[in-house]
C-alpha cells in the first residue's frame, strides 16, 4: 500500500471508528491499533503509560515525543502520519489478499515456543509488553482462512444462503462468538477461527473451563488431552487433530494481544466475503459480532473502538 493510499484510507477509518459513538465512549474506549501503538511507543524508549489500548495522557506524552523526534507535526494524536511512522497499518485493501505472512509453523517450532517460561517477554506467546515478540506476530493468513472454511463447510457455519449453511451451525457460531466464558483474553481471530468448530471445540473449551476435568488446563495441556482422545469429548475433537493442528495450535495458543490486528481482521473479512469493511452496512450483514465489539457497524475495521478491554493471559 503507497504512502498516499494509507493518508487517504486512515482518516477515514478514524472516523468512521468514532461516528455514532458517544465522546466519552470513544475516548476512553479499547483500540487495538492504539494498543498495538503503546507497544511500539515503549520499545522505542517513550512512555505511553499501560499498555492498555486506551489514549490516555501518558499516551498523548508518549506520542508527542515520538513525533518530535520524528519531525512529524506535534499533534499528540495517532494521526495517519504517526501510525505510518511507527510502521502501523490500519489498511481495507488487504481483505482481497490474504496470504501466508509466515509459513505454518511446524510441531517443532509449535514446541519450542510454548516450552518458554511463563511470562518470559522474549517467548512469542506471552502478555502484550514493550519487545515482546508477541507485539505484531504475523499469522499464516491463507492457511488460517482455509482451516476456517473446511470447519465451516464440515459444521456448517456459514451465512444462510451460502453452500453448506444450516441453522444449527450458524446459531452455533454466533452463539460462540458472543459467550461469556473469558472472551476478552481471547484476539479476534482467536475466536472467530474457533467458533467455527461446533462440535470439536466442547473437549477444548471444557477443558480450558474446568467443567470436565475439575481443574483449568492451560492451552498446550488442553489440545494435548483432546487431541490423544484422552478427555471427554475427544473423538469429536479428531476432525482438529487430523485435519489443522499446527493452525490451531498457533491461532489458539497465541495470546490476546499477540497478533497483527491488520491481518486478523484481513482474514475474517475475507471469510465472512466482507469487501469493504468500512462500508457499515456490509459489515452488519455479513459479520457477525463477537461479545465486546462495537454495535454501530465498525468491528470490521481494524481502528475500532471495542466494549470491552482485552487482557492478556498466560498459561
Amino acid at each position: 500500500m503507497t504512502n498516499a493510499m494509507r493518508r487517504n484510507v486512515l482518516p477515514c477509518l478514524m472516523i468512521a471508528v468514532g461516528l455514532g459513538l458517544p465522546h466519552a465512549v470513544h475516548a476512553e474506549g479499547y483500540n487495538p491499533v492504539t494498543q498495538q501503538a503503546q507497544s511500539k511507543l515503549a520499545t522505542l524508549g517513550h512512555d505511553p503509560g499501560p499498555l492498555d489500548g486506551i489514549a490516555g495522557g501518558l499516551t498523548k506524552t508518549g506520542v508527542l515525543a515520538f513525533q518530535k523526534k520524528s519531525a512529524l507535526p506535534e499533534t499528540g494524536a495517532l494521526d495517519a502520519a504517526t501510525l505510518e511512522k511507527l510502521g502501523i497499518g490500519t489498511s481495507v485493501d488487504k481483505v482481497n489478499a490474504v496470504v501466508d505472512w509466515i509459513p505454518v509453523p511446524t510441531q517443532d517450532d509449535l514446541d519450542k515456543l510454548v516450552a518458554k517460561p511463563i511470562n518470559n517477554a522474549g517467548s512469542p506467546y506471552t502478555n502484550y509488553r514493550p519487545n515482546a515478540p508477541a507485539a505484531n506476530l504475523d499469522l499464516p493468513g491463507a492457511a488460517i482462512l482455509a482451516a476456517m472454511n473446511a470447519s465451516a463447510d464440515v459444521f456448517g457455519s456459514r451465512l444462510a444462503g451460502q453452500p453448506k449453511h444450516t441453522d444449527e451451525g450458524y446459531k452455533y457460531l454466533t452463539g460462540c462468538l458472543k459467550t461469556g466464558f473469558a472472551p476478552t483474553h481471547w484476539s479476534d481471530i482467536t475466536i472467530h477461527y474457533y467458533c467455527m468448530m461446533s462440535k470439536p471445540r466442547a473437549c477444548y473449551t471444557y477443558a480450558l473451563s474446568g467443567k470436565s476435568t475439575g481443574v483449568k488446563l492451560p492451552r498446550p495441556k488442553a489440545y494435548q488431552g483432546c487431541a490423544t482422545g484422552v478427555l471427554p469429548n475427544g473423538p469429536d475433537f479428531a476432525f482438529v487433530a487430523k485435519t489443522q493442528p499446527q493452525v490451531f495450535q498457533y491461532v489458539m495458543f497465541g495470546q490476546t494481544h499477540g497478533f497483527n490486528h491488520e491481518q486478523e481482521q484481513a482474514i475474517i473479512n475475507a471469510f465472512y466475503g466482507v469487501k469493504n469493511p468500512a462500508d457499515r452496512n456490509e459489515c452488519r450483514l455479513k459479520r457477525p459480532l463477537r461479545t465486546e465489539d462495537p454495535t454501530d457497524g465498525t468491528h470490521c475495521l481494524v481502528n475500532k473502538t471495542m466494549s470491552a478491554i482485552l487482557v492478556g493471559k498466560s498459561e
